[in-house]
């Protein structure tokens, strides 16, 4: 059985992840508690909507990734 993992990132982490040609998630950034995948999509979602898009360090801009 597979497990989908969802998480909600920002530009800057987004860049980590490509930087990673996509292959993986990067560690988590120093001052992040955890590193928080949720394992719903829609819960992703409103992370990244009512987080990211109000953070400076996130570019204003939340994305999900899967």
């Amino acid at each position: 059985m597979n497990t989908t993992l969802y998480r909600p990132v920002g530009l800057k982490e987004l860049q980590l992840i490509i930087d990673l040609d996509f292959k993986a998630f990067p560690p988590r950034l120093e001052w992040q508690p955890i590193f928080y995948p949720v394992l719903n999509q829609e819960y992703a979602e409103q992370i990244a909507e009512k987080w990211n898009t109000k953070d400076e360090f996130s570019g204003y801009c939340g994305i999900v990734t899967k």
